[in-house]
């Protein structure tokens, strides 16, 4: 091997370990906020299962204190809004209804201002029989979708 990384893991007996520093995927286990302009944020919420429901807290770093979902959103919506002296803490129900990535769009308006706000929430949706995600701090199932039919079923219908 004629290349060198400039990644070297330190040995020290019989154990690796790798530097702390440059390491940007430390802390995966929390909910990521970014500010895209002053009135967009991208959510990123990572992985969650097909046809579940989940219940998803997170803060932004602005104070918010009447603010009403506009239009009201299918798979997305927003149930409470917790200000403090710091920031605002939204809860939102979020259903991941398809596989694959999937992106939501919430559009909130500030009552006094008349202020648009948007939220754009990005999830990865593990399908059926690919696994069980670790959620995110802030996240939690709060129910499942039945589907109507299971695929197991032996029923041949009417005959």
């Amino acid at each position: 091997m004629s290349e060198q990384s400039s990644f070297h893991p330190e040995i020290h007996g019989h154990k690796v370990h790798f530097p702390e520093d440059g390491d940007k995927f430390s802390d995966t286990s929390a909910i990521t906020v970014q500010q895209l302009d002053a009135n967009k944020y991208a959510v990123h919420l990572g992985f969650l299962k097909l046809q579940h429901r989940y219940e998803v807290r997170f803060g932004v770093a602005r104070l918010l204190s009447d603010i009403i979902q506009n239009p009201p959103h299918l798979f997305a919506r927003l149930v409470e809004v917790v200000p403090s002296p710091v920031d605002t803490e939204l809860k939102i129900e979020f259903f991941a209804h398809k596989e694959k990535l999937l992106k939501e769009v919430i559009v909130v308006e500030d009552v006094n201002t008349n202020e648009a706000i948007t939220f754009v929430l990005n999830a990865r949706v593990l399908g059926k029989g690919k696994g069980t995600p670790s959620l995110k701090t802030g996240i939690r199932c709060i129910g499942c979708e039945v589907e109507d039919e299971s695929e197991a079923s032996d029923w041949q219908g009417f005959v």
